[in-house]
């Protein structure tokens, strides 16, 4: 089973080079992408794509959202597709990405729509608590009881995961600053269709 390929994607990286965070096999986006992935994690990375029935994609570089194994400014982007909810730290991520992007590069999301796993019935993600995460500098294994559901950490909708980049954005908070740029906004994501895609230009 293969998911195509998402054409707003390709039409924004078409020409250009950088990675994509957790890449499946059964869900390729046809971009010219270094594969990046953490080695602590890579039997159950490596099953979850067996399970649907495709030959696993190789690990290019191992690492994770918030340690990319790469120079400063190397990329024209970093590419996740349901990744996010499982970042424990998002703003470490975002800052991780900002480092390694070019100016003028991007960074490409789909995030799960809130009702994705139907099972999970917590609230939406309140702002607070990501803030926290990045203040207390959350791991998988310094998270507080009852942050996370099965593996998946966050919940938003698109407008929500929208507003909290924007604070870091305008600067709120005494919280890194991103100069970051929203490019383009797909809910539902033509993809898949169980997630929102969004895409921001990295301006300086």
């Amino acid at each position: 089973m293969k998911f195509p390929f998402h054409q707003p994607t390709l039409q924004l990286l078409d020409g250009l080079s950088g990675v994509e965070l957790g890449a499946a096999s059964h869900n390729p986006f046809g971009v010219n992408a270094l594969n990046v992935a953490p080695e602590w994690n890579y039997d159950i990375y490596h099953e979850n794509q067996v399970k649907q029935g495709e030959e696993p994609i190789k690990i290019d570089l191992y690492g994770h959202a918030a340690q990319i194994p790469v120079a400063d400014r190397s990329l024209d982007f970093v590419l996740s597709s349901h990744v996010i909810e499982h970042i424990p730290d998002p703003i470490s991520a975002f800052v991780e990405w900002q480092r390694v992007i070019k100016p003028g590069g991007y960074v490409i999301a789909i995030v799960p729509q809130p009702d994705a796993l139907v099972e999970d019935k917590r609230p939406l993600s309140p702002y607070d608590r990501l803030v926290r995460a990045h203040r207390e500098r959350w791991t998988p294994d310094t998270s507080p009881p009852g942050s996370i559901f099965k593996d998946h950490y966050w919940k938003f909708t698109s407008i929500t995961f929208r507003n909290f980049v924007q604070r870091l954005i305008d600067g709120w908070d005494d919280l890194p600053q991103l100069p970051w740029q929203l490019v383009g906004v797909e809910d539902p994501d033509s993809k898949v269709g169980n997630g929102f895609w969004v895409a921001y230009r990295v301006v300086a």
